[in-house]
Formats: C-alpha cells, structure tokens, sequence
C-alpha cells in the first residue's frame, strides 16, 4: 500500500469513509425502525391511539365476544378491508417510517458492505470488484423487486417523498407540546448541511488511515 500511495490516495480515503457514513446512516435508520415498530405493537395492543380515554366506542372485546378483534372497530366504525388498509387509516406516518426506514437501511448497509469489500481486497483487483458487484446487484435487485411490487405509494422514491411529508408534519404538529420537535428537526438539518459541506470539500488532509 505505501507503494502504490493507497495511504494518501483520496480515492481510497473517499471509499473508506463512505462506508462508516453508509454504516452510521444504515444503524440509525434500522435503530429508529425497531423503536417505531416496537411503539405501534404497543399502542395496537392497548388500542391508545384509535380510542382516546374515556371513550364509549366499542373496540369488538366483550364478555360475550372476544375474538371480533381491532379490524371491526366496533358495529358503528368503518370495517377495514386489510392490515394495510388499517394501518395507513391510524398510523400512516409510523408506517410509512417503518418501510421507507428499514429498505433504506438495508440498502445502504448493502452498499457500505460493497465498498468495505472493494477496500479490504484492494490488492486483489478483479476479485474485489467482482465482490462488489456482487453486493451492489443485490442492492440494486432489492430496489427493482420494491418498486414492481409496491403495495402502496407508487414505488421507492414516492415512499420516501411521502415519509418525509409526514415527518414534517409531524414534527410541526408537536412543536407546542415541548422544545424536542425543534431540536429534532434542527439536528436533521445539521446533518444534511454538514454531509453536503463534507462531499463538496473534504478535508482528507486532517486524517491518518
């Protein structure tokens, strides 16, 4: 490597990197995944964000009868036609965050596990671009399956246009009840400005491999 320069190259600096970001942005991505999923189990189980408390509706669980379950919602509530049907109807923005969160990890934990392998087999050019190829088709496979047989949204790109049309509302719905949604939105801006700011001009000069 001290050879060829590889310690100094910027084009192996620049790879390098891209993986721990892909590999930082793939972990929070999956991270907030398991939390809004685990969230939605919770409230489904105590039916808390579709009856408010003290309410009269009946949720289909009586002495008398008690496997009419949640997709009845009661004689008088809309009969959900299917499990998706339910869940875009009461907790569209948790779905869509978890299916625009968890594809997108996975992609990029695809692509970081190309380039790391593209790195660590450097010295073994045809095999290391074979690898990641390998990983990259995988990648791009996965994303050509999602948007031929999307279930809602129209496809990928429409998915995360949507998702991030929630999370602003969102975040704007919550701003009064507490400073959290401001200092949420303010560090996803932080982020985007700074990755922006890091791809124009990277500073590779300050760092040893």
């Amino acid at each position: 490597d001290n050879e060829h320069g590889i310690h100094h190259s910027k084009r192996w600096r620049t790879l390098r990197y891209s993986y721990l970001l892909l590999m930082v942005l793939a972990f929070s991505l999956e991270t907030f995944t398991i939390f809004v999923a685990t969230q939605v189990l919770t409230q489904l189980a105590t039916a808390q964000s579709m009856v408010p408390v003290g309410s009269n509706l009946d949720l289909g669980i009586d002495d008398e009868n008690v496997s009419r379950g949640f997709f009845t919602m009661g004689a008088k509530e809309e009969v959900h036609l299917s499990m998706i049907d339910f869940l875009i109807k009461n907790f569209e923005f948790e779905y869509a965050t978890c299916r625009c969160h968890f594809v997108t990890g996975l992609l990029c934990f695809t692509v970081a596990t190309a380039l790391r392998v593209r790195y660590a087999m450097r010295k073994y050019s045809d095999l290391s671009m074979s690898a990641m190829c390998c990983l990259l088709t995988v990648a791009t496979g996965m994303l050509t399956y999602t948007n031929a047989n999307t279930i809602t949204y129209g496809g990928y790109l429409n998915l995360v246009k949507r998702q991030l049309e929630l999370s602003v509302n969102f975040l704007k719905a919550r701003m009064r009840s507490g400073p959290l949604s401001i200092v949420t939105a303010f560090f996803g801006c932080l982020t985007l400005i700074y990755a922006i700011l890091g791809s124009i001009s990277p500073e590779f000069a300050y760092f040893e491999l």
